[in-house]
């Protein structure tokens, strides 16, 4: 059976159509089908994907002002190539710290190789491992209390560098409150 050309437009256009109309009903019955406080209704959502993590992840951390709140699983450090991508965020995170930016972050205690938390706890940083009991993968970065970029990349070389990642970053108050409630519900869980 041959399936002709005007059908497959047919199709193409009613999904199109449907995508539109969806769209729009979403839109106008927004209250009513998301009336919780992590609706980001008029949020700025930006997808970030594979090389264009580092760049927007290096600008965000040199724009902060008050806060830079990090969860991950991985922070690496590299001696060896003081200008690979993974060093420059490390970097920025210690400027933003000389500026007077309140910096935490919490890593998994399972990645210590070429980890980044002794070179930032020598600079004055507040890092944490986690709980021996749980693994940390999280990807998670909260600044100023508005902006959190969340997703897979992690703060390695392959993260930043090789691997295909998938981001986004949400310029929204109330998503950042929330999740600046997770990061404060982790961080008693274990001393530097």
């Amino acid at each position: 059976m041959k399936i002709g050309g005007r059908f497959l437009f047919g199709i193409a256009m009613g999904v199109l159509l449907g995508a539109i109309l969806g769209v729009l009903l979403v839109n106008l019955f927004q209250e009513q089908l998301c009336p919780s406080t992590l609706c980001i209704n008029k949020a700025s959502v930006v997808p970030i994907a594979d090389r264009g993590y580092f760049p927007a992840v290096h600008r965000e951390l040199q724009r902060a002002q008050q806060s830079i709140h990090i969860v991950a699983f991985e922070m690496k450090y590299y001696e060896d190539y003081q200008d690979s991508n993974q060093n420059r965020i490390v970097e920025a995170l210690v400027d933003a710290h000389e500026r007077g930016v309140d910096v935490r972050i919490i890593v998994d205690e399972y990645s210590k190789e070429n980890n980044a938390y002794e070179f930032l706890r020598e600079k004055g940083i507040l890092i944490r491992y986690d709980s021996e009991a749980v693994t940390t993968h999280s990807k998670l970065i909260i600044i100023d209390g508005k902006v959190v970029i969340l997703g897979s990349t992690n703060f390695s070389y392959y993260g930043l560098e090789k691997n295909h990642e998938a981001n986004i970053l949400v310029d929204a108050e109330n998503v950042a409150e929330y999740f600046e409630g997770y990061f404060e519900e982790l961080w008693p869980i274990r001393q530097p």
